[in-house]
């Protein structure tokens, strides 16, 4: 793998870097994180796809376009060219706030690398293990960069990272998995700078942009891709130059800080899988809340008394304004309230895609009611780590739990067992049995796939 080397500036270090990662060097556990994060994308848009209120009027829209061709939109067919391909799964990957999740970089890397490196890969006929290595090499791409530019400052600014940083990830997806050079992803980069976007403002009112950021996302590598391809000059040092990324998106941020720990180790292997579909913020609480109801046997009305500690950041997207956060009314809205979620975890024990259908139940806003999200320094002091305290008063007795690794992370891993059994859950909702055991199949094998075609031939409606 080409070294990493700040001469010629950090745009070109992470260049080399993407362009130089060969699928023999990679550790089997990385390629089989790779593996899961593929059926895991696979199973979040098939649900999305039949059972979500935005993939209706998303997908008219890109089949309005106009422009036909021969790779997968997963639930539709083989009837796009990449770019649009890219743009309806990254979409669906991102739809139920399911997907993956890097700490370090507070984004969701899978969502825009799987959804532009499958779609290249499947027209171009290149191999499944050219799918794998683009995808690591996406990864690390996005995390990186994200953590380059600290992802505190860019959500302070009002960024999505994933979006942002996601372009950069996505389009050094596709080239390394289509043995692109050095040259040609500095200047697809040139080209990512000016694309990059992604706002937050979509929490005002539960807005279904944010769902499509990862598609325009993973659409926009694709274009980057071709634009570059065909001989179009991008922007030279694109990340650390007086107007690139770090500078336009946010302070004081030295590019080369954290270029020698590229790779070391890949990042795929630090990202988490979901157990719940809500923002990952929300997880640690919902893991100790669901224990705790469990432990003791719980009725909701036992329950007397909530109080929810979460790192700022968390606070700011799931429990700020605290009026709008307690009364949910959308499942976006749901998605970024704890309020909401704790109280379907004290009720049902348990919290699934499903479950929105409590939004507006009269039991659910009576617990709302008895319980509090906090800002708490030593929730605080945690951060990064997406941490939270719970303490929780039911039957004159008090618990009081304090968790920094909520289920999924690499320390409480999914197994593939728990993930095919979540695969199995949503993409039940129109693949038959048979189907699905096929598709676990071919993702499983796809490190000796000549052609990711068998696999995608599996993805129509």
């Amino acid at each position: 793998m080409t070294s990493t080397t700040t001469r010629a500036g950090a745009t070109r270090a992470v260049a080399e870097y993407a362009a130089g990662m060969r699928f023999e060097d990679l550790p089997a556990s990385a390629i089989e994180h790779a593996k899961q994060a593929i059926l895991d994308c696979i199973g979040i848009a098939v649900r999305a796809r039949f059972d979500a209120e935005s993939s209706g009027p998303i997908a008219r829209a890109v089949g309005g376009l106009g422009a036909s061709g021969t790779c997968t939109g997963i639930g539709h067919g083989a009837i796009y060219p990449p770019q649009y391909a890219a743009l309806l799964n990254g979409a669906y990957f991102h739809t139920l706030d399911y997907d993956d999740t890097h700490v370090g970089g507070s984004l969701h890397p899978a969502a825009p690398i799987v959804a532009a490196g499958l779609a290249m890969v499947e027209e171009s006929g290149a191999s499944g293990a050219a799918l794998l290595r683009g995808i690591i090499a996406g990864y690390d791409v996005i995390a990186h960069i994200s953590e380059t530019a600290s992802a505190k400052v860019h959500y302070d600014r009002g960024f999505h990272p994933t979006a942002t940083a996601g372009t950069f990830g996505a389009t050094a997806a596709i080239y390394n998995a289509l043995d692109g050079t050095a040259d040609q992803i500095e200047n697809a980069f040139g080209i990512n700078v000016s694309q990059a976007a992604g706002s937050l403002q979509f929490l005002e009112n539960g807005s279904w942009i944010k769902r499509l950021h990862v598609g325009l996302t993973a659409h926009n590598a694709v274009l980057a891709y071709r634009f570059s391809q065909a001989g179009v000059v991008g922007s030279s040092k694109a990340l650390e130059g007086g107007s690139g990324f770090y500078h336009a998106y946010s302070d004081g941020v030295d590019p080369d800080a954290y270029l020698d720990r590229l790779g070391k180790p890949h990042a795929i292997e630090e990202t988490a899988f979901k157990p719940y579909p809500s923002c990952r913020f929300t997880h640690a609480a919902l893991d100790e809340l669901v224990a705790m109801v469990l432990e003791l046997d719980l009725k909701p009305e036992e329950v007397e008394s909530v109080r929810i500690a979460l790192p700022r950041t968390g606070m700011d997207l799931v429990a700020y304004p605290e009026a709008y956060k307690r009364a949910a009314t959308s499942v976006v809205d749901g998605q970024f309230s704890m309020y909401f979620l704790a109280a379907v975890a004290i009720l049902k024990r348990r919290f699934g895609w499903d479950d929105y259908g409590l939004l507006g139940d009269p039991r659910i806003a009576a617990l709302v009611q008895r319980i509090r999200v906090e800002e708490d320094p030593e929730v605080e002091k945690l951060y990064p780590r997406m941490a939270a305290l719970v303490e929780l008063r039911a039957r004159g007795k008090s618990l009081r739990r304090l968790s920094d690794t909520p289920k999924g992370e690499p320390e409480r891993p999914l197994t593939w067992e728990e993930i095919i059994a979540k695969f199995d859950d949503l993409a039940g909702v129109a693949y038959a049995p048979a189907r699905r055991e096929r598709i676990v199949q071919l993702v499983r094998g796809l490190d000796r796939a000549a052609d990711v075609r068998a696999l995608t031939e599996q993805l129509g409606a």
